[in-house]
C-alpha cells in the first residue's frame, strides 16, 4: 500500500473515529512488531492498560459470573463469562468468541458490549476465554468453544437459557472461531445452532483479496499483522491447514444456520468476509451482510457516534434475530 492509498484510507475514515483511536493508550501498543516478536507480550501490555482504567459497574438488572466448566482434557477446565439478566427464564442464548488475532483477549474486554446487548434483548451471553496461540494453536480454541457448545446443549435451562434457541458469534478472530465451530457442529449433529453473527471475521490464510492488498496497512489491521496471526494460529499447517481451521477453505456451506456478517469499509479482511457470505448465499444459507462505512477493524471498542450508532443497529438485529427463532 502506497502512501496515496493510505492517505486516501485516512481520508475515508470517520473523523470522530480516527480522533477517538488516536488518542487511546492501546493505539500506542506496537502490536505489529509484537505480533512476529514476542505475541504474549501484547497480553501483558492489554492487561497493564486495563489495570489504570476505571472498572464498568454492572447493572443492576444483569447478573455476572464466572463459572468452570469441564474441557476434553481431564487435567483443566474452561472459564465462562455468563452474562443473564435478572428473573428472566427460557431466554436464547449467545455463545460469543471475544477477538484478538487467536493470541490476545479476554471476555472482559467485550463487558460494556455484553452488558449493553444482554439487557436490551433479554439475551443470556455466555462469553468463552478459550486458549490463546501461540502456546495453545488450532485446534484448542475451537475445541474450548465446541466444549462450551456441548455444555450449553446440556445445562442451558439451569441458567435461565432454552437450548433450543443457542446462536453463535464472535469478534475478529473470535468470529474465525465461531465459524469454525459452527461448521463442527453441522458435521457432528450434536448441537443444532440457530444463528450465527459474525463481526469482521478473517476468514482465510492466503490474504490474496482486493481490499487486503489495497488497505494493507490501514490502521488498526494490517496485512502483516493478519501474516502473523494465522502463522502462531496454524504454524506448521499454515500451508495445508486441518479441516474447520480456516472457514473459506470449507468444501461444503450448506445445511449451516443463518448468518448475520458485518465487514468495515476501510478492514483488510472486508473482502473475506463478504466471499463468505457469497459461499453461504450460494448453498441457500439466508444471509444479512453489512458493511460499516468509514470504519476500520474492531472500530467499535472506540467511544464515538459511529460506534454508537452500531450498538443501536446491532440492538436491532439481534431483535430480528431472535424473533426468527420464535
Amino acid at each position: 500500500m502506497d502512501n496515496l492509498a493510505m492517505e486516501n484510507t485516512l481520508k475515508n475514515i470517520d473523523p470522530a473515529l480516527w480522533k477517538a483511536i488516536s488518542k487511546s493508550p492501546y493505539h500506542q501498543i506496537d502490536y505489529e512488531n509484537l505480533l512476529s516478536d514476542s505475541p504474549a507480550e501484547i497480553r501483558k501490555e492489554e492487561m497493564n492498560l486495563s489495570i489504570k482504567e476505571e472498572p464498568l459497574a454492572i447493572p443492576e438488572q444483569l447478573d455476572v459470573e464466572n463459572i468452570f466448566i469441564p474441557s476434553s482434557d481431564k487435567s483443566r477446565t474452561i472459564r465462562l463469562r455468563i452474562y443473564r439478566p435478572k428473573g428472566k427464564q427460557h431466554l436464547s442464548v449467545l455463545l460469543y468468541f471475544h477477538g484478538g488475532a487467536f493470541i490476545y483477549g479476554t471476555p472482559e474486554q467485550y463487558d460494556l458490549m455484553c452488558f449493553r446487548l444482554a439487557l436490551a434483548v433479554d439475551l443470556i451471553i455466555i462469553s468463552v476465554d478459550y486458549r490463546l496461540a501461540p502456546e495453545h494453536p488450532f485446534p484448542a480454541g475451537m475445541e474450548d468453544g465446541y466444549a462450551a457448545l456441548l455444555w450449553l446443549s446440556a445445562y442451558a435451562d439451569q441458567i435461565g437459557g432454552n437450548k433450543a434457541h443457542i446462536l453463535i458469534g464472535g469478534s475478529s478472530a473470535g468470529a474465525t472461531i465461531a465459524a469454525s465451530i459452527t461448521q463442527l457442529a453441522r458435521d457432528r449433529k450434536e448441537v443444532k445452532i440457530r444463528h450465527q453473527y459474525l463481526l469482521y471475521p478473517p476468514m482465510s490464510q492466503l490474504l490474496q483479496t482486493a481490499s487486503m492488498n489495497n488497505l494493507a496497512n490501514a490502521p488498526m489491521q494490517t496485512k502483516k499483522a493478519a501474516e502473523w496471526m494465522w502463522k502462531h494460529y496454524l504454524q506448521h499447517q499454515i500451508t495445508q491447514p486441518p479441516k474447520y481451521a480456516v472457514p473459506l477453505l470449507a468444501e461444503d456451506f450448506s445445511d449451516l444456520p443463518n448468518a448475520t456478517i458485518i465487514v468495515c469499509e476501510l478492514d483488510p479482511l472486508k473482502d473475506e468476509g463478504k466471499i463468505y457470505a457469497q459461499h453461504l448465499q450460494q448453498a441457500d444459507v439466508s444471509v444479512d451482510l453489512l458493511e460499516i462505512k468509514g470504519a476500520v477493524h474492531a472500530f467499535d471498542f472506540f467511544s464515538c457516534s459511529l460506534s454508537d450508532n452500531f450498538y443501536a443497529q446491532q440492538i436491532e438485529l439481534f431483535k430480528q434475530i431472535l424473533n426468527q427463532q420464535e
